[in-house]
C-alpha cells in the first residue's frame, strides 16, 4: 500500500467540506485534480470512501470510520513537523549559553528572564566562563550560543556584533569627579588607575593620545583580572577604574558613581558567537531589549545611565 499526505489531506478536505468543488479552493487544487487524488486513495486501500450524489459528497460507511485516522494521522504529522521547526528556531528545548563573570552575573539574568518570558518551553543554561574560554564551548560544541565582547574568531565560529557599548569612568560617591557631567582621559593623571581586565590597556591605548598613554603605561597602575575585584579596590579609594553600560547594576551594588568618560570615547563591541548558524534571533531581541547602549541611541541614553548609576 502506498498512501501519500496529498491523498489523505484531499480525502479529509472533501469529508469536512461535504463538496469536491469547496475542497479544491480550500486545498489550492482544481477540482479534477482532487478528484484524481481522491480515487487513487479508494483504489489503494480497496473501499468507496465517499458516496457522490448529484449536489453533495457524502461519506460511505468505510469512509466514516476511516475518517477519525485520517484527522489523528494528520494531526500528529503536523505537531511532529511544529516541533522540529521549533527546535530548530529554539521555542522548545534547551539553549545553552556561555558569556565572561562580568556579563554573566549583570546583564544575561535579565536577558534569560526576557526570553524565558517570551519562550517559557526553553530551558535556557547559562555557563558563566573567563573571557580568554569563551569560544572553546562553542568550537567543542559544549554551548549553542557564546555572548561577549569583540574576540578575533576563526572560520569555525561565526561573530555577529551585537552593539557598541559605551565605558564608563567609575569612582568613590566622595570623589571630585562624582559631581561631574564628564571626565577626559588626561584628568586622569594625579589618580592611579586600575585596569579591570588583563587585556584592557592593549585595547584602549590605540585610541589614546600620548600623554594618555603614559599614564596607562607608568608603572604605578595597577592590573586585574575580573571587574569585580577593579570595583572592590576603588570603593577602598585606592584607584579609578572603567566598566562597560551593562555593569551599572554591579556598580550601585559596590556604592559607587559612574561618569561619562571622553576625549576620547571608548566603545567595545559586544558579540553572539555560534558554530555555524545556530538560532540567536530571538535571543539577540532579549539582549537588545535589557541593553541601554544600542548603536545610535541619543544623549538622553547616556543621561539615563548616568543617573542609574547615581540612584537617581
Amino acid at each position: 500500500m502506498n498512501l501519500t499526505l496529498r491523498q489523505l489531506r484531499a480525502f479529509a478536505a472533501v469529508a469536512e467540506t461535504g463538496s469536491f468543488t469547496a475542497a479544491a479552493q480550500q486545498l489550492h487544487l482544481t477540482q479534477s485534480a482532487l478528484s484524481v487524488l481522491v480515487r487513487e486513495l479508494e483504489r489503494e486501500i480497496g473501499v468507496k470512501l465517499l458516496d457522490r450524489h448529484t449536489r453533495r459528497v457524502q461519506l460511505s460507511e468505510a469512509g466514516r470510520e476511516f475518517l477519525p485516522s485520517v484527522h489523528r494521522l494528520l494531526g500528529d504529522l503536523t505537531s511532529a513537523v511544529a516541533g522540529v521547526t521549533d527546535l530548530r528556531d529554539k521555542k522548545k528545548g534547551v539553549l545553552r549559553l556561555a558569556a565572561p563573570q562580568l556579563m554573566a552575573c549583570t546583564l544575561m539574568p535579565r536577558v534569560i528572564a526576557l526570553y524565558r518570558e517570551a519562550y517559557p518551553d526553553v530551558d535556557v543554561r547559562l555557563a558563566d566562563t573567563l573571557p580568554e574560554h569563551l569560544l572553546a564551548g562553542v568550537a567543542a560544541g559544549d554551548v549553542e550560543l557564546a555572548v561577549g565582547q569583540d574576540v578575533a574568531v576563526d572560520g569555525a565560529i561565526e561573530r555577529r556584533t551585537l552593539l557598541r557599548d559605551r565605558h564608563w569612568l567609575i569612582c568613590p560617591p566622595d570623589h571630585a569627579f562624582a559631581r561631574r557631567r564628564k571626565v577626559r582621559w588626561h584628568e586622569l593623571g594625579p589618580y592611579t588607575f586600575i585596569a579591570p581586565t588583563r587585556d584592557f590597556r592593549q585595547r584602549v591605548l590605540p585610541e589614546l593620545g600620548p600623554a594618555e598613554r603614559d599614564y596607562m603605561l607608568r608603572p604605578g597602575t595597577q592590573e586585574v583580572s575580573y571587574m569585580t575585584t577593579a570595583l572592590g579596590m576603588v570603593a577602598s579609594g585606592l584607584g579609578l577604574t572603567v566598566c562597560p553600560t551593562y555593569s551599572a547594576s554591579l556598580v550601585r551594588a559596590h556604592g559607587l558613581q559612574m561618569v561619562r568618560l571622553e576625549s576620547p570615547d571608548f566603545h567595545r563591541e559586544v558579540c553572539i558567537y555560534s558554530a555555524a548558524r545556530a538560532p540567536c534571533r530571538r535571543l539577540r531581541r532579549a539582549l537588545s531589549k535589557c541593553s541601554n547602549a544600542s548603536p545610535g541611541r541619543s544623549r538622553k541614553v547616556d543621561a539615563k545611565h548616568r543617573n542609574a548609576a547615581r540612584g537617581v
